[in-house]
């Protein structure tokens, strides 16, 4: 089950950083611009898709390891 996951988490990240830069929950990525003075949405976007990404990741390592422990194999 994790490598699976893993595998969809690597190969959908760079699409959903730019379906993110583009516009989609800008509004996660609007104060990394505004805290840099910047208007260029590429890296302040992919911060952000870094940061869902790894809560993403945190979500599913404690939902797995919790799973595990309650219906050991």
């Amino acid at each position: 089950m994790r490598r699976g996951f893993y595998l969809i988490l690597g190969f959908t990240f760079p699409g959903f950083w730019a379906f993110h830069a583009e516009g989609f929950a800008s509004w996660l990525y609007r104060p990394i611009q505004v805290l840099s003075g910047t208007r260029t949405t590429g890296w302040p976007s992919f911060i952000s898709a870094c940061l869902i990404y790894i809560g993403v990741t945190i979500f599913f390592e404690l939902f797995a390891r919790t799973w595990s422990s309650i219906h050991p194999e």
